[in-house]
């Protein structure tokens, strides 16, 4: 899965690489004149939060939920909205972005999967990737619409007017309509600009929060309900309002929550579930707790079947270096090399830092109960280290009988 990085760069999509990179570049810089010149007042920190969470629940509610999984279902009337605000976050057309999305959950960490973290081995990269750098490269979110995305979705009049207006909209989006918002607040040129300014800062901040969820979720947090790379991450609740329980979300991709226990956070959850209390949604599909307990007992089985494989890895491991240790000693029984001394003394220590290993291990088989990723990466570390300190001394030995002999 280790494509090349120059081929990606040269089949740079300069439309993405526009909105995600330069047009944010120019609000920054229009900030700094902006704050030079006229005061940051509560005018300003309401457009810039209004910008954000206006994208936030487009995406939310509309792009994700309503679109791509179809979790619920609403009037025309509210698809209009979601259709109109989704197309000013700048992520490309709503049937792009749920081909993506398809694609995602079908794939998920494959080669076929547009922004996985996996693509490459090294870990930076894989991120990089997967935060926004797959948008950047042949069709990115822009153009790619799979054939099962328009037999899903391509009776949807409102996302096929959008598809077909998706620029003028989004354009208008980010210029007239926030410049209207400020001018309506402020009544004067300078709030228009301010509006144009901050509305456009919010939605571009709120963009890389969307972008956390295809890396960051991938990278940090717990996973109770599925295996791979999925994760949820409590504490990116107050950027993406829900969003960020995404191992539920991976396991269970048609349920219109994401947080669905009590305490895990999510606004657009309660937005939908609101609105089907005023009959403005309806059909929100829900996740029976039978299910979700029984996918959590499962979780629970493979990962302690992987950590129990990992240990009695381990442990084979730490005989084998045991071994090479016992062998060793018997090397330098019969061997006239120099500093013999020392490496004996190296060899006692590995020796013995091998036999606290191997009782550690023996007494987490014996008595396992799921030992944490922690833990058992910690003695993998010390096994690695012992094992390449070995290779080491090993090399130093063959080295100096060569001088010897010599």
């Amino acid at each position: 899965m280790n494509n090349s990085f120059l081929k990606n760069i040269k089949n740079i999509n300069l439309t993405a690489f526009f909105s995600l990179i330069v047009y944010p570049i120019i609000l920054i810089t229009l900030l700094i004149k902006y704050v030079s010149t006229y005061q940051f007042g509560f005018l300003e920190l309401f457009l810039l939060l209004a910008g954000y969470y206006m994208a936030n629940i487009a995406v939310g509610l509309g792009l994700h939920r309503l679109w791509s999984h179809d979790t619920y279902k609403t009037n025309k009337y509210i698809e209009f909205i979601l259709v109109v605000f989704s197309a000013a976050t700048l992520q490309g057309p709503a049937l792009s972005w749920a081909s993506n999305h398809f694609k995602h959950h079908t794939y998920t960490d494959t080669e076929k999967d547009p922004h996985t973290p996996l693509k490459y081995k090294n870990k930076i990269m894989g991120f990089l990737w997967s935060h926004m750098g797959w948008m950047m490269t042949g069709e990115g979110s822009y153009k790619s619409i799979s054939k099962i995305t328009m037999v899903k979705l391509g009776r949807n009049k409102l996302l096929r007017w959008q598809l077909k207006y998706y620029w003028p909209i989004a354009i208008s989006m980010n210029t007239i309509v926030p410049a209207l918002v400020g001018y309506m607040l402020g009544g004067t040129a300078i709030s228009a600009f301010a509006g144009f300014l901050f509305i456009g800062l919010g939605r571009a901040l709120q963009q890389q929060a969307t972008f956390f969820v295809n890396s960051l979720c991938h990278f940090f947090g717990t996973q109770k309900y599925i295996k791979g790379t999925s994760r949820d991450v409590w504490w990116l609740f107050f950027l993406l309002l829900g969003e960020n329980w995404h191992n539920f979300h991976h396991a269970f991709p048609s349920d219109y929550r994401n947080g669905a226990r009590w305490y895990q956070l999510d606004i657009h959850k309660w937005i939908i579930y609101l609105m089907s209390k005023c009959g403005l949604a309806w059909d929100l599909n829900i996740t029976s707790g039978v299910r979700i307990e029984a996918k959590m007992m499962q979780t629970i089985e493979q990962v302690s079947s992987l950590h129990k494989e990992r240990l009695e890895y381990m442990q084979n491991k730490v005989v084998e270096l045991g071994n090479i240790c016992q062998q060793k000693f018997l090397e330098l029984e019969n061997s006239s090399i120099i500093c013999r001394k020392k490496i004996w003394k190296a060899l006692s220590n590995y020796q013995y830092k091998l036999n606290n290993i191997k009782y550690q291990l023996h007494k987490q088989i014996k008595n396992f109960e799921n030992p944490s990723d922690k833990l058992i990466n910690g003695i993998n570390n010390k096994v690695s280290k012992i094992e390449q300190a070995l290779h080491s001394l090993y090399n130093e030995t063959n080295n100096k009988n060569s001088l010897v002999q010599q």
